[in-house]
């Protein structure tokens, strides 16, 4: 009988050597895979959507100019608090003044010369009433009566016209005072002067147009600020009014500004190929916080009410479609030391927890990972707690294969 070479065999014990703790490491003596265990119970699943925006006062007005004309003089600086009806600034009202003097004239033009045909018709009806009187008497023929009535009912007419044009001058004195008035321009609103980009000399502009000259200033009421943030259009539908949002401003990126949602709109703006709805979140920021409109701002608004619901990290959920358009959701449950795998009905989810409606009860013993042991878990397989050295063993397991391949090449 050959006898065994003494390499072989020390190989053979160096191979043992290797395999059995491995084996025993994995497969154990029955003892079942280790997993990650976790019980289902109450949390706070507070789903949430992200969007960005600008903060921006709640009531601002945008002053601008109702009259073509050369600022005069500014009555108030950038920062100033202003009551409403007070005087801000003033234009020259020096053409406005010359058009109301024309316009005065014409209006006194138009007063003598009613007074001139209120007496030419006084006179027309004298020589009428006389005329009638010798026409009664035959002292004057038929012809001369009737010239004599309608010079009466001709000075009559003019009358009226002169009445007439008396009152469209005045209507156009009052259009030109009401002109020379906007020269001077007055708060609308309690607030603050939040821009005054025009200077005194240069001139006011009646237009909308970003043009310069046409803005006089801006004021603002800035006791209330809120943000105006773009919500994509295929989360808008999940956004209600009264839903509350944590608002992070450039300027305090780790405050967080509570925020309700106080207006959504209903057109859509459209960015390049993508469309956006505008979102207003209402906020009631600390006192001491230096908020200015145009910051930029990121929103998170809640979807949820943030109450505690039967939930389970949201790890553990594993979906399935066994056929298309069918989309089904299980958990695995340990059963005492034994994997079932129980089918769920889901609801709201956040980063971290999934709300579960249906299928599970508060205490079960919910298998969350680690991930490989999931996709791996057969119904019925025997499974137990991971520990420390469980995991530890996983990990060198991973490293294993690659670090003895490199050294077989070698």
């Amino acid at each position: 009988m050959n006898k065994i070479p003494r390499k072989w065999l020390a190989a053979a014990l160096v191979a043992l050597a290797i395999i059995v703790p491995i084996a025993l490491k994995r497969g154990g003596s029955g003892s079942g895979m280790p997993v990650d265990i976790s019980p289902a119970a109450l949390q706070e699943v507070r789903p949430s959507i992200l969007a960005s925006g600008l903060l921006a006062f709640e009531v601002e007005v945008n002053l601008t100019a109702e009259v073509l004309a050369r600022v005069a003089s500014i009555a108030v600086q950038e920062g100033d608090f202003v009551e409403k009806g007070q005087l801000l600034m003033r234009l020259d009202p020096e053409t406005y003044n010359n058009v109301i003097a024309r316009e005065e004239a014409g209006v006194r033009q138009n007063r003598i010369s009613i007074e001139r045909q209120r007496a030419v018709v006084a006179l027309r009806r004298q020589q009428y009433e006389r005329s009638q009187k010798l026409a009664a008497s035959n002292l004057i023929d038929r012809n001369r009566l009737d010239e004599d009535r309608n010079q009466f009912v001709l000075a009559e007419a003019d009358l009226k016209s002169s009445e007439e044009a008396l009152a469209r001058a005045t209507a156009t004195l009052g259009d030109a005072r009401e002109q020379r008035g906007k020269t001077e321009i007055r708060a609308p609103i309690k607030g603050r002067i939040v821009s005054l980009p025009i200077k005194v000399g240069e001139v006011a502009i009646p237009s909308t147009a970003s043009l310069a000259g046409a803005q006089l200033m801006k004021i603002a009421d800035t006791s209330v600020i809120q943000a105006e943030v773009k919500v994509d259009e295929g989360d808008i539908a999940k956004i209600t009014l009264g839903q509350t949002a944590d608002v992070f401003a450039a300027a305090y990126p780790d405050t967080a500004l509570k925020g309700k949602v106080s207006k959504i709109a209903l057109a859509p703006t459209v960015d390049g190929q993508g469309r956006s709805y505008r979102v207003t979140l209402l906020l009631t920021p600390p006192a001491e916080l230096q908020l200015r409109s145009g910051m930029s701002a990121r929103a998170v608004i809640f979807l949820g009410t943030g109450g505690k619901q039967l939930a389970v990290p949201v790890e553990a959920v594993v979906t399935d479609s066994p056929e298309p358009g069918v989309v089904k959701r299980h958990v695995w449950i340990d059963d005492g030391g034994k994997a079932r795998k129980t089918e769920v009905q889901t609801g709201l989810s956040d980063d971290r927890w999934e709300a579960v409606t249906a299928g599970l009860k508060e205490g079960d013993r919910v298998i969350t990972g680690p991930s490989r042991a999931l996709r791996r878990l057969k119904d019925g397989d025997a499974v137990r707690q991971s520990e420390d050295k469980d995991r530890q063993g996983e990990e060198a397991d991973d490293e294993d294969p690659p670090s003895r391949g490199s050294g077989s090449r070698g």
